[in-house]
């Protein structure tokens, strides 16, 4: 059976690890023969994903909100030119509108995650809708890298921040429900008894960290864990074995400011943790109780002086857009940064994608989601502001602040807004 997996074009510089590890898991489990292809639209032109892809048998596509009407019109394109190519789509936005999917073009959709679904369909399963399981991490191969041609990425991590880097996936299913993320979408809501986090035995995640890094000569790796730490006990193990194999490269996380204490932090430094991400999102208490963010400004404070006395670079998060959030509130993001002096930070507009707590069907399904990101829209207001104020302040925050901005954060104004 020859199979094609696809990731529709977005503009990034990360590998495709969701599909390396459905690619690899099928490998495991399926009995008969199969013949894998794969394209990614930053690396590969729509002719070539079409000329690879025409003669498929299956051919799956992973797409996000703003992927997904590209995906559509590939899907579309392979189906004129053979009518008998079987097209699966899967990822985050058609699992959250999984009910609402019905293009021609696409015969089945995968709900959640996609390792035994995506297996079910290789096995002859025809549901329209086919949902995922969760998968035990000891279950699970290590991803795919020579299929995704993680040599283009590593390359372009080069090109674009001087760094060779490859991403690695520490556990599943977040411990947290912040109301601005769908992650929730694909891995289900954590419960301690029904859907508690999945985390990989350590010594099995070092073993990969070190292969990849030979084979692909890196000198940085970094997590992509929504929370690495989803116990300060997983993370002072993880460097313990880092330490204990005395493997010296750094690496990145992101944290939640909640569950750190500040003996993790000690540990971090030892195991060369260059940097920590942390969500911090706003200043304001009342907007991050809105949020149901689960954490304080004396927790997320604390945690920058932590990590500042280890001498570890830190990255903050912070959302704009917030329904109930005022000028005030602004401020008070504002006078956080300047207090807790991040060494990188990135300000962004809230995007009610699919699946978060801020997605209206009605409102929002004619709205062009593929000319969005994750940094900035022209469609969402609140109350208190119109999207063209809250990109002023996001201007505003920018220009302040522009010493220390994420390298992809765009800066559509240096103009400061007066306040």
């Amino acid at each position: 059976m020859k199979v094609t997996l696809i990731q529709p074009y977005y503009f990034n510089i990360w590998e495709s690890i969701s599909l390396a590890y459905i690619t690899s898991y099928c490998k495991k489990n399926y009995t008969g023969k199969l013949e894998f292809n794969f394209f990614q639209g930053n690396f590969d032109s729509d002719e070539q994903i079409i000329d690879g892809s025409k003669d498929s048998d299956i051919v799956g596509f992973s797409c996000t909100t703003p992927t997904f009407q590209h995906g559509v019109s590939l899907a579309a394109r392979l189906k004129k030119i053979n009518h008998r190519v079987h097209t699966v789509f899967g990822g985050h936005h058609v699992s959250a509108l999984r009910d609402l999917i019905d293009e021609d073009c696409i015969d089945q959709i995968v709900v959640g995650e996609g390792e035994k679904a995506f297996l079910r369909i290789l096995e002859g399963n025809n549901d329209r809708m086919v949902c995922g399981e969760s998968v035990d991490f000891d279950e699970l191969p290590w991803p795919d890298r020579d299929l995704i041609r993680n040599e283009r990425t590593v390359a372009l991590c080069q090109q674009m921040i001087n760094k060779r880097i490859a991403s690695f996936q520490a556990n599943r299913v977040c411990p947290f429900r912040c109301r601005y993320c769908s992650e929730r979408n694909i891995t289900g809501l954590f419960n301690r008894k029904t859907n508690p986090v999945r985390t990989r035995n350590i010594k099995d995640l070092m073993d990969e960290i070190e292969f990849v890094s030979r084979k692909y000569n890196l000198d940085f790796f970094k997590f992509i864990d929504a929370t690495f730490d989803t116990s300060a006990e997983f993370v002072i193990e993880f460097c313990e074995e880092k330490i204990r194999r005395n493997f010296t490269i750094e690496w990145e996380c992101m944290i939640h400011a909640a569950i750190s204490r500040k003996e993790m932090f000690k540990w971090l430094k030892k195991a060369n943790c260059n940097q920590i991400d942390v969500g911090c999102e706003s200043g304001s208490p009342k907007i991050l109780r809105a949020m149901r963010k689960g954490t304080t400004i004396e927790k997320v404070t604390e945690v920058f002086e932590w990590a500042k006395e280890c001498g570890i670079k830190r990255r903050s998060f912070f959302l704009l857009g917030m329904p109930s959030e005022t000028r005030e509130d602004i401020i008070m993001t504002e006078k956080l940064v300047e207090n807790i002096r991040p060494d990188v930070v990135g300000f962004t507009i809230l995007c009610p994608y699919p699946g978060s707590d801020f997605y209206d069907h009605e409102k929002f399904k004619d709205i062009e989601w593929e000319k969005t990101d994750e940094y900035s829209n022209d469609f969402w207001k609140t109350d208190n502001f119109t999207n063209q104020e809250l990109k002023e302040w996001q201007k505003y925050l920018t220009h302040k602040f522009k010493d220390n901005l994420a390298w992809h954060h765009t800066v559509m104004d240096n103009s400061p807004v007066a306040k």
